[in-house]
């Protein structure tokens, strides 16, 4: 796998003022074949890995990737790494799959393939970010709003509805939850969301690791143990939300719809009934 950067480019950044022109160098030098990641038709290595090491992405798990990388605001991530990934996913979005003419949908997974159906989830769906950076003003803990960090995340493709920072009585908390939609499309959303910062070594299990500085942001989907937590994490989803496992909301839904059926086959047969009695008067009315 070829390096990303020239060798005499490596100690030098990119400033403000040339990222844009420093992108389309990259995504010219993908197109061109300089920089080989392709495993196969569906896996790609990461072309930006740290030396001795190799990770290996599913097409839709590296674009997230690059596209939250690229669109961070985080300083831990110099302009060059992040216009290296934003350079990445415009390949990928523009020519990755163009060679082979393989349709983005052809490798979307189905979020329950490898789920345990009895796991219990936070429902509807809600995910959790943690360590946003705080500052104290007028003795006050104040952060960055949802809304913002709400449409980094819809820029890198996890299209939450809502990101809801938790206050408590010193101020914003540092931590926020992320609301889905219901439905199992939002479920792989989720779960995408989950194992991006899992990725980079940002998850539920490396925030909670002892003696380990932390750094940026980390997020993981909620479930029981979030739930039922004492901490105003768990007192906030015991508001909103609800303890379910997979096999609960498919049963539910197979419920709802055959009562739906039911209903609507009340309403044909009323709609019959009206018929036959409207024919019946008219053919009276014909008759006197």
């Amino acid at each position: 796998m070829g390096s990303t950067n020239d060798s005499a480019d490596e100690d030098t950044d990119v400033s403000d003022s040339e990222i844009e022109d420093y992108v389309e160098k990259i995504y010219e030098e993908l197109k061109n074949g300089k920089h080989k990641f392709k495993v196969s038709d569906q896996v790609f290595n990461f072309p930006y890995c740290t030396k001795g090491k190799k990770r290996e992405f599913q097409y839709k798990d590296l674009l997230q990737h690059a596209s939250a990388i690229g669109n961070c605001n985080s300083q831990k991530r110099s302009p060059r790494d992040k216009a290296n990934h934003l350079a990445l996913a415009k390949y990928l979005e523009n020519d990755a799959l163009a060679d082979n003419a393989t349709p983005k949908s052809t490798v979307e997974t189905d979020p329950l393939a490898e789920q345990d159906r009895d796991e219990m989830f936070v429902w509807p769906w809600i995910c959790i970010v943690v360590n946003i950076p705080t500052q104290v003003k007028d003795r006050r803990s104040i952060g960055e709003s949802g809304s913002k960090l709400r449409d980094e995340l819809t820029r890198s493709g996890f299209n939450p509805t809502r990101v809801r920072p938790l206050w408590n009585y010193q101020g914003h908390s540092g931590t926020a939850i992320v609301e889905f939609l219901k439905g199992w499309t939002r479920f792989g959303n989720a779960l995408s969301f989950e194992k991006e910062y899992e990725a980079n070594h940002h998850g539920r299990k490396n925030w909670f690791a002892k003696d380990v500085k932390k750094q940026d942001l980390y997020g993981w989907v909620t479930r029981a143990e979030d739930y039922n937590s004492s901490n105003i994490v768990g007192e906030t989803l015991r508001k909103i939300g609800d303890l379910k496992t997979i096999s609960d909301i498919m049963q539910e839904e197979v419920r709802k719809a055959t009562k739906l059926v039911g209903n609507l086959n009340s309403v044909i047969i009323a709609k019959d009934m009206q018929v036959v009695e409207m024919e019946t008067k008219l053919r009276e009315t014909e008759v006197n």
